[in-house]
């Protein structure tokens, strides 16, 4: 088996090397998980939600620990892994406290009685739910599914590799409550082992976040595992939450700071710009463009590159390394090529030996370029001026990707006019990359297979469905 080795972006040094567990030794493992699913699942849900509420205290006691060890393992400045510990936390707390409000509660049909019909559907765990989380948000992503998994009454088998820290930390938090047993195992494995599960293993759902290309290879796996005679689900569904080429516009009536603050502060900056629901194309009414380019530049060109331990440090290094740099590098000289103008940035920075893209801002861009037709995963923010807000949603729609658009503007009139013309997963207005638990979050076309995750939907998403179909005429009380 390969080892799971992990380098730390800044520094380059070796933060992790384990050898791939085998297949045989997670089958062990989802065994006991399916064994400690038949109990779980019994627990009433509002119980279930206050050992989870519980449960929470050790992560919130391991703040300090785990944002330096993200800082290490994946690169992002520890002060916003701190403060990514205080949201995941609060949305964990919500999704309970959904629970505690009869988000799992059995569908109540009697509305729809007669004489010989009593009905209700009922809402149970799948089983075990196998999570495969990335390594950006490392603790928003895996949350998102475990919350919902172990909430609904499931259990999970975890693969954190790419930041290992945090599997570790799931697995202290939730493994063991109360009475209750292996209710959560983290588990470090190769692609190969990972298919292995999915094909072959004893589970009842797959959760993935990350790249178009992790789907298309997870919906592979699962199309060999309905060819897999001896398993007792060969049929199991796949969250999918992929990537995306997310939209902004800035219509003429927009509040500027306002928007530059979500567009281009929080919307393409944040977590040095690697974020599936990151702005990734802004479209700003020509009224409004030389504006926002001029202030856009002046917040870009603010940015600190530099040690992610650091507090002065704004922009933490690019996960992929040098890679990553010369990709994005290379789209924007492609845009460069095709006759857009390089603003700020198109360049890098070599701080302690890492080399940094600097934050890269872009205008007199079109669709003919890369720039504005893949994902740019990092500080890169290209500008395109629009006459009008036809032109505006025309070209906000034309994307293969479907995860979130957003719009700033003062009129309710024209955000309903956004709403009606977008097809997204979630359409943001006078804010953005903003991922809020009360809401569903799901994703169209090639970001996703729309299963959905967070707010009371995505409980029930995570969770059978069992109809009780009833004749009680001839029933005694």
């Amino acid at each position: 088996m390969a080892n799971v080795r992990l380098h730390n972006p800044f520094t380059q040094k070796l933060v992790f090397d384990e050898p791939s567990a085998t297949f045989a030794d997670i089958k062990e493992k989802i065994g006991k998980a399916q064994s400690a699913y038949k109990a779980w699942r019994k627990v009433p849900a509002i119980q279930r939600a206050a050992m989870l509420r519980s449960a929470l205290d050790v992560m919130r006691h391991a703040q300090d620990n785990i944002s330096t060890a993200i800082a290490n393992e994946m690169g992002k400045t520890k002060m916003a892994a701190s403060q990514e510990m205080d949201f995941m936390l609060e949305r964990a707390n919500r999704m309970c406290t959904f629970v505690e409000d009869g988000a799992l509660v059995d569908l109540d049909l009697s509305r729809y009685y007669d004489d010989t019909f009593e009905g209700t559907i009922r809402y149970q765990g799948k089983g075990v739910i196998y999570i495969i989380s990335p390594w950006n948000y490392p603790l928003f992503t895996a949350i998102n599914g475990v919350i919902c998994a172990l909430l609904s009454g499931s259990t999970v088998v975890l693969k954190h590799t790419t930041t290992p820290s945090v599997g570790r930390l799931f697995e202290k938090t939730f493994r063991n409550m109360g009475d209750h047993r292996d209710l959560l195992f983290n588990v470090t494995v190769d692609y190969d082992v990972s298919a292995e599960i999915i094909e072959k293993g004893d589970i009842n759902h797959v959760v993935f976040t990350g790249s178009v290309q992790g789907g298309r290879v997870i919906q592979q796996s699962l199309a060999k595992r309905v060819m897999n005679e001896t398993l007792p689900s060969p049929f199991i569904e796949a969250s999918l939450e992929l990537g995306s080429n997310d939209a902004c516009y800035i219509a003429e009536d927009a509040d500027m700071e306002q928007a530059l603050l979500w567009a281009v502060k929080i919307g393409r900056l944040h977590n040095s710009g690697q974020s599936c629901c990151a702005v990734k194309r802004v479209y700003v009414h020509r009224s409004l463009h030389d504006e926002f380019t001029r202030k856009a530049k002046a917040i870009m060109e603010k940015e600190i590159c530099g040690d992610p331990m650091d507090d002065a440090t704004t922009l933490g290094p690019l996960f992929g390394g040098k890679r990553a740099v010369e990709l994005l590098l290379n789209m924007a000289v492609d845009a460069r090529d095709k006759g857009a103008l390089i603003v700020t940035g198109g360049d890098t920075q070599t701080i302690n030996g890492c080399e940094f893209l600097s934050p890269t801002l872009v205008c007199n861009v079109d669709h003919s370029m890369k720039i504005m037709r893949e994902e740019t995963f990092g500080p890169v923010l290209p500008v395109q001026k629009v006459d009008d807000d036809a032109q505006a949603f025309e070209l906000m729609a034309d994307t293969k990707y479907g995860l979130t658009a957003s719009i700033f503007t003062r009129s309710r009139k024209r955000v309903e006019k956004f709403v009606d013309a977008l097809d997204f997963g979630t359409l943001f207005v006078n804010r953005c990359n903003f991922v809020d638990a009360r809401l569903a979050w799901t994703g169209f076309r090639q970001s996703g297979n729309g299963s959905v995750a967070l707010s009371p939907e995505g409980l029930r998403a995570f969770s059978k469905k069992k109809s009780l179909n009833v004749d009680g005429s001839m029933l005694t009380t």
